[in-house]
Protein backbone atom coordinates (compact mmCIF):
# COMPACT_ATOMS: atom_id res chain seq x y z
CA UNK A 1 0.00 0.00 0.00
CA UNK A 2 1.36 3.56 -0.48
CA UNK A 3 1.36 6.58 2.19
CA UNK A 4 -1.78 7.87 0.33
CA UNK A 5 -3.71 4.75 0.36
CA UNK A 6 -2.82 3.70 4.07
CA UNK A 7 -3.63 7.45 4.95
CA UNK A 8 -7.17 7.61 3.17
CA UNK A 9 -7.73 4.56 5.03
CA UNK A 10 -7.48 5.61 8.55
CA UNK A 11 -9.45 8.43 7.34
CA UNK A 12 -12.17 6.46 6.57
CA UNK A 13 -12.50 4.15 9.52
CA UNK A 14 -12.37 7.46 11.83
CA UNK A 15 -15.10 8.62 9.57
CA UNK A 16 -17.45 5.86 9.71
CA UNK A 17 -16.41 5.40 13.78
CA UNK A 18 -18.11 9.37 14.27
CA UNK A 19 -20.63 8.53 12.15
CA UNK A 20 -21.52 6.05 14.30
CA UNK A 21 -21.28 8.31 17.45
CA UNK A 22 -23.73 10.80 15.66
CA UNK A 23 -26.69 11.24 17.15
CA UNK A 24 -28.30 11.61 13.95
CA UNK A 25 -27.61 8.81 11.25
CA UNK A 26 -25.47 10.40 8.42
CA UNK A 27 -23.36 9.16 5.73
CA UNK A 28 -20.91 11.03 5.88
CA UNK A 29 -19.08 12.24 2.39
CA UNK A 30 -15.54 13.15 1.90
CA UNK A 31 -14.17 15.98 0.33
CA UNK A 32 -10.45 15.03 -0.37
CA UNK A 33 -8.69 18.74 -0.54
CA UNK A 34 -5.74 18.48 -3.12
CA UNK A 35 -4.43 22.50 -2.70
CA UNK A 36 -0.72 22.40 -3.14
CA UNK A 37 -0.69 18.72 -3.64
CA UNK A 38 0.17 16.96 -7.43
CA UNK A 39 -2.41 16.01 -9.76
CA UNK A 40 -0.76 12.33 -9.73
CA UNK A 41 -1.57 12.45 -6.15
CA UNK A 42 -5.70 13.37 -6.82
CA UNK A 43 -5.60 10.95 -9.50
CA UNK A 44 -4.87 8.17 -6.86
CA UNK A 45 -7.22 9.08 -4.34
CA UNK A 46 -9.61 9.05 -7.06
CA UNK A 47 -8.47 5.44 -8.21
CA UNK A 48 -8.89 4.41 -4.59
CA UNK A 49 -12.87 5.67 -4.51
CA UNK A 50 -12.65 9.39 -3.89
CA UNK A 51 -16.10 10.64 -5.74
CA UNK A 52 -15.16 14.17 -4.41
CA UNK A 53 -12.04 17.01 -4.42
CA UNK A 54 -11.86 20.07 -3.12
CA UNK A 55 -9.67 23.00 -4.16
CA UNK A 56 -8.99 26.65 -2.54
CA UNK A 57 -7.72 28.53 -5.66
CA UNK A 58 -9.51 28.57 -8.87
CA UNK A 59 -5.96 29.16 -10.76
CA UNK A 60 -4.67 25.52 -8.96
CA UNK A 61 -8.29 24.28 -10.08
CA UNK A 62 -7.77 25.16 -13.23
CA UNK A 63 -4.84 23.12 -14.06
CA UNK A 64 -5.60 20.27 -12.44
CA UNK A 65 -9.17 20.49 -14.43
CA UNK A 66 -7.65 21.03 -17.64
CA UNK A 67 -5.16 17.97 -17.25
CA UNK A 68 -7.05 15.47 -15.38
CA UNK A 69 -8.77 12.89 -17.78
CA UNK A 70 -10.84 10.80 -15.02
CA UNK A 71 -14.35 11.89 -13.72
CA UNK A 72 -14.62 13.84 -10.09
CA UNK A 73 -17.00 15.85 -8.47
CA UNK A 74 -15.16 19.54 -8.08
CA UNK A 75 -15.64 21.44 -4.72
CA UNK A 76 -14.41 25.01 -4.86
CA UNK A 77 -13.89 26.03 -1.26
CA UNK A 78 -11.56 28.64 -0.74
CA UNK A 79 -12.57 32.42 -0.69
CA UNK A 80 -13.78 33.39 -4.12
CA UNK A 81 -12.92 36.92 -5.79
CA UNK A 82 -15.16 38.69 -8.16
CA UNK A 83 -12.62 38.72 -10.80
CA UNK A 84 -12.44 34.83 -10.70
CA UNK A 85 -15.86 33.75 -10.91
CA UNK A 86 -16.73 33.03 -14.22
CA UNK A 87 -13.83 30.24 -14.40
CA UNK A 88 -15.27 29.09 -11.13
CA UNK A 89 -18.61 29.12 -12.54
CA UNK A 90 -16.97 26.86 -15.69
CA UNK A 91 -15.32 24.22 -13.74
CA UNK A 92 -16.90 23.97 -10.20
CA UNK A 93 -19.87 21.23 -9.76
CA UNK A 94 -20.44 22.74 -5.91
CA UNK A 95 -18.91 26.02 -5.00
CA UNK A 96 -18.41 26.21 -1.22
CA UNK A 97 -17.66 29.16 -0.08
CA UNK A 98 -20.74 31.29 -0.75
CA UNK A 99 -19.62 34.02 1.76
CA UNK A 100 -21.24 37.40 1.02
CA UNK A 101 -24.60 38.73 -0.69
CA UNK A 102 -22.69 40.20 -3.92
CA UNK A 103 -20.53 37.13 -4.65
CA UNK A 104 -23.79 35.65 -4.91
CA UNK A 105 -24.97 37.56 -7.42
CA UNK A 106 -21.96 37.50 -9.30
CA UNK A 107 -21.94 33.55 -9.38
CA UNK A 108 -25.63 34.05 -10.30
CA UNK A 109 -24.42 36.34 -13.46
CA UNK A 110 -21.71 34.18 -14.30
CA UNK A 111 -23.81 30.92 -14.46
CA UNK A 112 -26.44 32.79 -15.96
CA UNK A 113 -24.17 33.59 -18.92
CA UNK A 114 -23.23 30.11 -19.53
CA UNK A 115 -26.87 28.75 -19.12
CA UNK A 116 -26.17 27.16 -15.75
CA UNK A 117 -27.60 26.72 -12.65
CA UNK A 118 -24.45 26.51 -9.93
CA UNK A 119 -25.10 24.38 -6.90
CA UNK A 120 -23.37 26.24 -3.63
CA UNK A 121 -23.11 26.15 -0.22
CA UNK A 122 -23.57 29.31 2.15
CA UNK A 123 -20.67 29.87 4.05
CA UNK A 124 -21.05 31.43 7.50
CA UNK A 125 -18.83 32.86 10.00
CA UNK A 126 -20.30 31.70 13.17
CA UNK A 127 -17.14 32.04 15.44
CA UNK A 128 -16.85 35.53 14.57
CA UNK A 129 -13.33 35.25 13.78
CA UNK A 130 -11.92 38.14 12.33
CA UNK A 131 -9.58 36.70 9.81
CA UNK A 132 -12.62 34.38 8.57
CA UNK A 133 -15.12 35.51 5.66
CA UNK A 134 -18.59 34.26 5.40
CA UNK A 135 -21.61 35.13 6.14
CA UNK A 136 -22.88 36.36 9.95
CA UNK A 137 -26.11 34.05 10.93
CA UNK A 138 -28.11 36.45 11.91
CA UNK A 139 -28.00 37.31 8.20
CA UNK A 140 -29.72 33.65 7.40
CA UNK A 141 -32.55 35.07 6.45
CA UNK A 142 -31.99 37.90 3.92
CA UNK A 143 -29.31 35.50 2.49
CA UNK A 144 -32.08 32.73 2.05
CA UNK A 145 -34.60 35.35 0.55
CA UNK A 146 -31.71 37.04 -1.71
CA UNK A 147 -30.56 33.31 -3.25
CA UNK A 148 -34.19 32.53 -3.72
CA UNK A 149 -34.77 35.23 -5.97
CA UNK A 150 -32.05 34.64 -8.06
CA UNK A 151 -32.34 31.64 -10.82
CA UNK A 152 -29.37 30.81 -11.50
CA UNK A 153 -27.70 29.62 -8.18
CA UNK A 154 -28.81 26.64 -6.12
CA UNK A 155 -28.48 26.90 -2.59
CA UNK A 156 -28.28 22.82 -1.55
CA UNK A 157 -26.32 23.21 2.27
CA UNK A 158 -24.08 25.28 4.52
CA UNK A 159 -20.18 25.40 5.24
CA UNK A 160 -18.76 26.61 8.54
CA UNK A 161 -14.86 26.48 9.26
CA UNK A 162 -13.97 26.41 13.18
CA UNK A 163 -11.32 28.25 14.90
CA UNK A 164 -7.96 26.32 15.20
CA UNK A 165 -8.08 25.57 18.86
CA UNK A 166 -5.34 23.15 20.66
CA UNK A 167 -8.11 21.73 22.84
CA UNK A 168 -10.22 20.42 19.84
CA UNK A 169 -13.06 20.16 21.87
CA UNK A 170 -13.83 23.47 22.19
CA UNK A 171 -14.83 23.52 18.01
CA UNK A 172 -18.04 21.78 19.42
CA UNK A 173 -19.93 24.34 19.83
CA UNK A 174 -19.15 25.95 16.58
CA UNK A 175 -20.33 22.69 15.15
CA UNK A 176 -23.44 23.00 17.28
CA UNK A 177 -24.62 26.06 15.72
CA UNK A 178 -23.76 25.07 12.30
CA UNK A 179 -25.94 22.15 12.34
CA UNK A 180 -28.71 24.61 14.16
CA UNK A 181 -28.38 26.99 11.06
CA UNK A 182 -28.39 24.00 8.85
CA UNK A 183 -31.87 23.20 9.92
CA UNK A 184 -33.35 26.56 10.04
CA UNK A 185 -31.91 26.77 6.33
CA UNK A 186 -34.10 23.62 5.40
CA UNK A 187 -36.88 26.00 6.07
CA UNK A 188 -36.33 28.40 3.51
CA UNK A 189 -36.17 26.06 0.25
CA UNK A 190 -38.02 23.71 -0.84
CA UNK A 191 -38.29 19.75 0.85
CA UNK A 192 -35.08 18.11 0.03
CA UNK A 193 -33.12 20.92 -1.45
CA UNK A 194 -30.91 21.96 1.69
CA UNK A 195 -28.81 18.39 1.76
CA UNK A 196 -25.20 19.23 2.61
CA UNK A 197 -23.86 20.30 5.99
CA UNK A 198 -19.95 20.80 5.12
CA UNK A 199 -18.07 20.95 8.73
CA UNK A 200 -14.78 19.81 9.92
CA UNK A 201 -11.14 19.43 8.59
CA UNK A 202 -8.07 17.30 9.27
CA UNK A 203 -8.06 18.22 13.06
CA UNK A 204 -11.53 18.30 13.87
CA UNK A 205 -13.38 16.36 11.49
CA UNK A 206 -14.37 13.97 13.87
CA UNK A 207 -16.01 16.10 16.28
CA UNK A 208 -18.07 18.23 13.09
CA UNK A 209 -19.29 14.56 12.17
CA UNK A 210 -20.68 14.17 15.74
CA UNK A 211 -22.19 17.09 15.50
CA UNK A 212 -24.07 16.53 12.39
CA UNK A 213 -21.57 17.20 9.66
CA UNK A 214 -22.16 15.15 6.03
CA UNK A 215 -19.82 16.36 4.08
CA UNK A 216 -16.37 16.60 5.71
CA UNK A 217 -13.05 18.36 3.85
CA UNK A 218 -9.80 16.80 4.53
CA UNK A 219 -6.29 17.11 2.92
CA UNK A 220 -3.07 16.90 5.40
CA UNK A 221 -4.11 13.58 6.71
CA UNK A 222 -4.75 11.68 3.13
CA UNK A 223 -1.83 13.71 1.73
CA UNK A 224 0.50 14.77 4.18
CA UNK A 225 1.95 18.02 5.06
CA UNK A 226 1.34 20.44 1.81
CA UNK A 227 3.49 20.89 -0.43
CA UNK A 228 3.40 25.29 -0.72
CA UNK A 229 5.15 26.22 -4.32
Amino acid sequence: MSEIETRLAHVMDRIRAAEKRSPYGQKVTLVAVTKFHPLEDMEEVIGLGVKEVGENRVQEMEGKYKALTVPVRWNLQGHLQKNKVKKAVAMADLIQSVDSLSIMEEIDKRAGEIGKVQDVLLEFNISGEESKTGLTPDSLEEAAEKAGNLSHIRVVGLMCMAPEYEDVELTRPVFREGHRLFEALKEKFPKGQISILSMGMTHDFEIAIEEGANMVRIGTAIFGPRQYH
